[in-house]
């Protein structure tokens, strides 16, 4: 306990102990108070970010199922190039032919079509 002004009775050590007790008392309050306030704002915050996460999460999730459905598409369109297909053209005299395209693969960046 401080010793304020060197007072020895009895009576007035009392007094400043049940003082400084008071004191104490009321700082654990405004302590408890400010505390419970801040963990409020801190439950919060970390409840907004929760849901900021979860929806980046969903984000991702989308993004990600697209990105595996377009891959598949690519996939069954990169196994159908090559392949033997019936086309019909115009002829340069007009009329029209049928042509098989056997050789319907990208080379070189260039796709090749032989009549």
């Amino acid at each position: 306990m401080p010793n304020g002004s060197g007072e020895k009775a009895k009576g007035a050590i009392l007094s400043r102990a049940v003082q400084y007790i008071h004191h104490l008392k009321e700082n654990e309050a405004r302590n408890i108070e400010k505390w419970t306030l801040e963990k409020l704002l801190m439950d919060q915050a970390m409840g907004d970010l929760q849901s900021q996460l979860d929806e980046v999460r969903r984000l991702w999730d989308e993004e990600r199922n697209a990105r595996q459905r377009l891959e598949s598409e690519l996939n069954m369109l990169r196994g159908s190039v090559g392949k033997t297909s019936h086309v019909r053209s115009r002829s340069p005299a007009g009329g029209e032919s049928d042509h098989d395209e056997e050789d319907n693969e990208v080379r070189g960046g260039k796709r090749q079509r032989m009549d």
